[in-house]
């Protein structure tokens, strides 16, 4: 029982990191993306 308890512990912190990371991933992506995109149009305006 006990240890049927620590790995759904264990499976529930890595469900929560992974998450986290797909979230922090995502939003660089989007920072990268936008900074992308303002040099090519500031670059194509010119």
């Amino acid at each position: 029982m006990y240890g049927n308890n620590n790995l759904f512990g264990v499976g529930l912190i890595a469900l929560l990191l992974t998450s986290i990371y797909t979230a922090i991933l995502a939003s660089l992506l989007m920072k990268t993306k936008e900074r992308v995109d303002y040099i090519y149009h500031k670059e194509r305006s010119n």
